[in-house]
């Protein structure tokens, strides 16, 4: 089953030395969201846990975990991540589709904040400039 749901806020940025980056259909009470957080640094701990890595929320769903990302398509309007099935949480979702007014957010701000947010992992990213992709 995938997901998928329109974005009505954006918003990206570094709160006490966490990257986090959202995308809700509601900016007071979403009831579809996507919440990625990942920490400046990780310490040995979060190494044996596996949580040295980013953390995905789905919200509306109680779908949440770490890592799982395999590719990321990025077009204006529109992100789809599709999801790793080696990964337990997000096992059973293939991928998730979000889609944005062109006003809300510039590729180039989507894809530079996901470019931090994947840094170092083996996600794909896959980016497609120019006019919007038909919703």
């Amino acid at each position: 089953m995938s997901l998928k749901f329109h974005a009505n806020t954006y918003s990206a940025c570094t709160e006490d030395e966490v990257q986090i980056l959202g995308f809700a259909d509601d900016g007071q009470q979403p009831e579809h969201y996507l919440l990625l957080q990942r920490a400046d640094c990780f310490d040995e701990q979060d190494r044996q846990l596996g949580m040295d890595t980013y953390y995905v929320e789905l919200g509306g769903q109680c779908v949440a975990g770490y890592g799982g990302i395999e590719r990321l398509q990025l077009a204006p309007g529109r992100l789809t991540l599709h999801f790793s099935r080696d990964q337990a949480w997000c096992r059973g979702l293939p991928s998730l589709e979000v889609s944005w007014d062109l006003g809300l957010a510039s590729v180039e701000a989507v894809e530079a904040a996901f470019g931090e947010m994947l840094l170092g992992t083996d996600t794909q990213i896959q980016v497609q400039r120019g006019p919007a992709v038909p919703q």
